[in-house]
């Protein structure tokens, strides 16, 4: 089972544990305030958003807000960094709010982008060296590096392209274990430069994070009251989607 499912399946159980203690209580009764909820309560997805003391308004257009945003990283891009670069910056804002039976209808869209960079290499032959902390090509314990400077220094230029993955990481730290001087990559866009010497022959490295992405943009429509919380994609009835939240208690 993947890591992230089997996190989400422990949170909804401690969830439903924690809302109100009723699954093995018996029915409500008929004109009970809880007589009309859904079969499937008590339920939960176990995030870490907490209700509003009392729904108005207000109060349900940021609840909303709040719960999307954990909602849609947590269970619909099941988003989880790869390497230190990634990042995740999608963000969720209300369309607008109504009053709806017993609660509230909230619209909201969100966009944004994941980032997860490639690392760039430009390498040429350094012309002017530099009084910079330098580590030899024969010391650097990657065959890809090496090749790379060696042809920089023969040719007088080389390129290469770290795909992201696990080897972006290990670039970063292998500059950490060379370079004193090495201030490590931290986000996109970032570009250190490295010096090497290639048997005698000075090179300099440019290491560029990118900036590659992918676009969101998405719509929903929430109902929440006390007791619940519905969603459906877009702009269709809420309480046609699906139960999130559901408690016995307030």
């Amino acid at each position: 089972m993947p890591a992230t499912l089997h996190r989400r399946n422990l949170l909804s159980a401690v969830g439903a544990a924690a809302l109100g203690g009723c699954l093995d209580s018996d029915p409500p009764a008929v004109g009970d305030s809880t007589a009309d909820l859904p079969e499937d309560c008590p339920a939960s997805q176990g995030y870490d958003v907490e209700w509003p003391a009392e729904f108005d308004a207000e109060t349900a257009e940021t609840f909303v807000e709040d719960y999307e945003a954990v909602h849609y990283r947590e269970s619909v891009v099941e988003y989880e960094p790869e390497t230190r670069l990634d990042s995740y910056d999608l963000g969720v804002h209300s369309e607008g709010v109504q009053s709806a039976d017993d609660g509230y209808e909230v619209e909201v869209s969100g966009n944004g982008g994941i980032y997860r960079p490639d690392l760039l290499f430009e390498a040429h032959h350094e012309d002017d060296p530099t009084d910079a902390e330098r580590v030899a090509a024969s010391e650097v314990a990657d065959d890809r590096l090496r090749e790379l400077l060696e042809t920089a220094a023969a040719e007088g230029r080389a390129d290469a392209n770290v795909r992201h993955g696990p080897d972006v990481d290990r670039y970063i730290d292998l500059f950490d274990s060379h370079f004193e001087s090495y201030d490590p990559h931290e986000s996109r866009g970032d570009s250190r430069t490295l010096y090497f010497s290639v048997d005698g022959t000075p090179v300099e490295v440019d290491v560029m994070a990118s900036t590659l992405h992918g676009d969101y943009w998405w719509s929903a429509t929430y109902y929440v009251d006390d007791h619940v919380v519905y969603r459906a994609e877009e702009d269709g009835d809420p309480k046609d989607g699906t139960l999130l939240e559901c408690r016995t208690e307030v």
